[in-house]
């Protein structure tokens, strides 16, 4: 290992020595170091082509600028060398140190991480849910990403400009790889999103961007079809697809073997087993410090928290409230406030929930603040609407409270005053939210059944619309209304459109998967157009606030409650933090055995 360690740091050296010829000026290559700092318009791999000879090693400016500040606090702390600021200060190091900060640890131990449910596709352009996407998001980067503290900042892109209010131009970060080798290049933004405008994409994209076009190897623009204002919420979920390595491949080939730019590359997957990565050490960021990632799907709360005790996997999603104070020595609990809505959808199109007296009766017969108190051990919020009042175009909508009385009221006045029967499904990890919703709704005379299933058969009843009622959640980390309503209340979300005539609509079409309640008013559809498509945020505000106000009086949801995510982790897990939008990022972690 030291030898082969020698033979890197001598090999790293005598590249940049001879890099010398190639200097974008004639400043000499650094010999003993220097401070520098960040002028307007100053970008890491410029700084680095000018005093170490190569871009590529921006790397060793942030790491050197980063150890700099653990002994004196005026330089700055480079967490994305995306992110730099006029006034910083940085450290340029020696060629001869740049080679040493080039050379990092190899990437040790092994982390292994239970979920609720498997990964649903390793193929970007069907990603479905928090868990896949957790996944992914290892393998594969996008042009830009969430910090931790859900800021959008630049990734496989380093900057973007908008020539006119259509038009997205972006410039993309030189010297990445694909796992396989390839250049990351502008003609891979283009494939990439030419699969996600495809019909049979998961994702919305075709109902806003009409084309890309390639200015040069690394600069592209992504044309809208009008203004949309919320269009980089968008851009941090669209994972970045090797064009050539695809087409030699196949679609089958690309999601039996994935290939991306990401700190992790994929090694294997058993369904509903497990899912294994391992560490990508050119990774462009800095190589991560865990060498392998595995994932576990186990849906049971009690057996996730079995396997942790145990030391079997080290950390765990979904965690239940009341584990949270009975963690043992070596377990500990991290939390942080989520980004998901947490429901009761109905079907409305289904009797008895067609009539909107009857939905809305259903929201008074539900103690919420109650079920947060004793089932989430407080570790939970209201919501009085889809939105969480930290999102663009939140407007507060009290309309609903716990009144068991006014409850029983709409139903008689619905032609139920005996209540009537119903069934309710969901899966494992809510099953006690679910018969504690059961209990209150039998105050007032609704007998509901629970069913409780695995999530890929959940997801395939109610998804086309095959539930009468069920229970889960929608996250909306874009923090906009247009990530909320143009997903759960649009009628021509995806593939469907409820609008339109019988065989349209996407009803028991499971393919689609995108009727969930049925909901759809055209009135709301003009709302959400025009919030979308107007870049005056205050007049965006206007419309979401009366589509909301729509939405709520004609309720296809119970609205119930935004939990904090829970996890708990083995304290040999060191590096890691809990994010809101639940997302598993493992650059900076590490483990202690």
């Amino acid at each position: 290992m030291i030898r082969l360690f020698f033979f890197n740091f001598m090999v790293i050296v005598a590249l940049v020595s001879a890099m010398l010829p190639g200097l974008v000026s004639a400043a000499p290559l650094i010999q003993e170091g220097q401070t520098y700092t960040v002028q307007k318009d100053d970008n890491l791999w410029a700084i680095a082509e000018k005093y170490l000879g190569n871009g590529i090693a921006y790397k060793a400016i942030a790491a050197a600028t980063n150890a700099k500040h653990e002994e004196d606090a005026t330089f700055a702390v480079i967490d994305n060398p995306s992110l730099i600021q006029p006034g910083w200060k940085l450290f340029i190091p020696s060629a001869q140190e740049a080679a040493e900060f080039m050379v990092a640890p190899e990437p040790t131990g092994q982390i292994v991480i239970a979920q609720t449910a498997d990964a649903n596709t390793l193929d970007p352009k069907y990603l479905k849910g928090r868990q896949t996407q957790n996944v992914l998001r290892l393998v594969f980067d996008s042009l830009y990403h969430r910090d931790n503290n859900m800021k959008i900042v630049p990734w496989l892109a380093t900057s973007y400009e908008n020539p006119d209010e259509r038009t997205w131009r972006f410039h993309l970060r030189r010297g990445v790889k694909f796992h396989n080798g390839n250049d990351f290049k502008a003609n891979d933004v283009k494939f990439t999103l030419g699969r996600l405008l495809e019909d049979d994409s998961q994702f919305s994209t075709r109902n806003f961007v009409d084309r890309v076009e390639v200015i040069d190897d690394y600069t592209v623009d992504i044309i809208t079809k009008e203004p949309y204002a919320a269009f980089m919420t968008r851009v941090v979920l669209w994972h970045m697809t090797d064009e050539e390595y695809f087409n030699e491949v196949g679609p089958e080939g690309f999601a039996s073997k994935p290939v991306g730019t990401g700190p992790f590359k994929f090694v294997e997957w058993i369904k509903d087993e497990q899912m294994v990565l391992e560490a990508n050490p050119d990774y462009w960021g800095g190589s991560p410090k865990i060498k392998t990632v595995i994932f576990k799907p186990i849906p049971e709360n009690a057996t996730r928290i079995a396997a942790l005790e145990t030391g079997d996997v080290d950390l765990i999603t979904d965690v239940p409230p009341d584990y949270v104070d009975q963690a043992p020595e070596g377990v500990e609990i991290m939390t942080i406030p989520g980004t998901r809505a947490f429901y009761l959808g109905m079907n409305v199109n289904w009797k008895p929930f067609d009539d909107v007296r009857v939905r809305q009766a259903m929201n008074y017969a539900v103690n919420v603040e109650t079920i947060i108190e004793n089932v989430l051990n407080g570790l939970a919020r209201p919501i009085d609407n889809p939105l969480l009042p930290e999102a663009f175009g939140y407007i507060p909508t009290p309309v609903y409270s716990y009144d068991p009385e006014k409850a029983k009221s709409l139903l008689a006045e619905a032609g139920y005053p005996d209540g009537f029967e119903m069934e309710l499904d969901t899966q494992p990890p809510l099953k006690e939210i679910a018969e504690a919703l059961a209990g209150q709704l039998s105050e007032v005379g609704i007998k509901a059944k629970v069913n409780i299933m695995e999530k890929a058969a959940l997801y395939a009843k109610y998804e086309p619309g095959f539930s009468q009622t069920f229970l889960t959640s929608w996250g909306n980390s874009e923090a906009d209304a247009d990530g909320m309503l143009s997903k759960q209340f649009y009628s021509n979300r995806y593939r469907c459109n409820l609008l339109g005539p019988e065989g349209e609509t996407g009803y028991g079409n499971t393919e689609l998967g995108c009727y969930y309640t049925g909901y759809a008013n055209a009135e709301v559809d003009a709302y959400i157009e025009a919030g979308a498509r107007t870049v005056d945020p205050e007049k965006r505000k206007e419309y979401y606030a009366k589509a909301l106000k729509i939405i709520v009086e004609e309720t296809p949801w119970v609205f119930l409650y935004n939990p904090s995510e829970v996890y708990a982790k083995r304290t040999r897990v060191q590096g890691w933090v809990p994010r809101s939008d639940a997302l598993i990022i493992l650059d900076k972690a590490w483990v202690t055995d």
